[in-house]
């Protein structure tokens, strides 16, 4: 990344206080019909909140034709333009996490210094393997979201992204215990079951207690319910503020394409 300028407009910038982004997490441990519909709703009750959103999804891999966080990494695209009403875009990001995981070893807070790519008081979600988060946000405040559902092997994933998490990051992750739909007596006791498997196990490998939250599963036409609302708002108190008091100037001066984004409105 380039440099903060070095001149006399730099204290200046620094007195010019703007709100910064902040960023939150979701880890990837392949129970996808768990996570991706939670995200979807907490992407919602964040824009219901005035804030946009954008989803970093480290599941998928930018190229040419999507590009994503690793073209705005090296410039060749310019961060996608904010519209007035608040609205949510997810941005593939496979290749960009892995550049900002590398970088990590040798400079401090490599995820924190790309605010400039996000519209101020926005929220940016890394949607991302324990693997991945473990470098980026490494002893910070974030408590990414870690679901534990009745979907096979669910339990086994959950427990091992657990354990990268706090052994490696010494990160505390928000666990939602996710029912199936329908809210059935058998679905419910089968969440259940997975939430206290979750537990045991953490309490006996790890010797640390799992205070899981129930999340009802979201139908296809469900707005964010009052407990996903909660969710929201307690990850944000966790949040991990981006620098974005300066915006670096691109390699080129000529007309850069712009990401496209993939918006829902609230």
């Amino acid at each position: 990344m380039l440099e903060r300028p070095i001149n006399q407009a730099a204290g200046l910038m620094d007195l010019a206080v703007t709100p910064s982004p902040k960023l939150t997490a979701m880890v990837a441990h392949g129970d996808e019909q768990a996570e991706l519909p939670l995200l979807l709703r907490l992407c919602a009750a964040l824009v219901g909140f005035g804030y946009p959103v954008t989803v970093l999804d480290g599941t998928v891999r930018e190229n040419a034709d999507n590009p994503g966080l690793e073209q705005l990494l090296d410039y060749s695209h310019a961060p996608a333009p904010t519209s007035d009403a608040p609205s949510w875009a997810v941005l593939p990001a496979a290749w960009g996490l892995q550049t900002l995981a590398s970088r990590q070893q040798t400079e401090h807070n490599a995820l924190a210094d790309t605010g400039w790519m996000f519209p101020h008081e926005s929220v940016v979600i890394v949607y991302s393997t324990a693997q991945t988060l473990v470098p980026l946000l490494k002893g910070s405040t974030v408590r990414p979201v870690l679901t534990v559902s009745t979907a096979k092997a669910s339990l086994l994933t959950s427990y091992l992204a657990l354990k990268r998490l706090l052994l490696k990051g010494r990160l505390e992750p928000t666990i939602v215990n996710v029912l199936a739909a329908p809210h059935g007596v058998s679905s419910q006791s089968g969440a259940q079951t997975a939430s206290t498997g979750l537990r045991d196990y953490a309490k006996y490998f790890l010797d640390y207690e799992v205070n899981a939250l129930t999340i009802p599963a979201p139908g296809v036409d469900d707005r964010p319910s009052a407990s996903t609302e909660r969710l929201a708002l307690g990850l944000l108190e966790n949040a991990l503020p981006l620098d974005a008091g300066w915006t670096p100037m691109p390699r080129s001066t000529g007309v850069r394409p712009v990401i496209a984004r993939t918006v829902g409105n609230h």
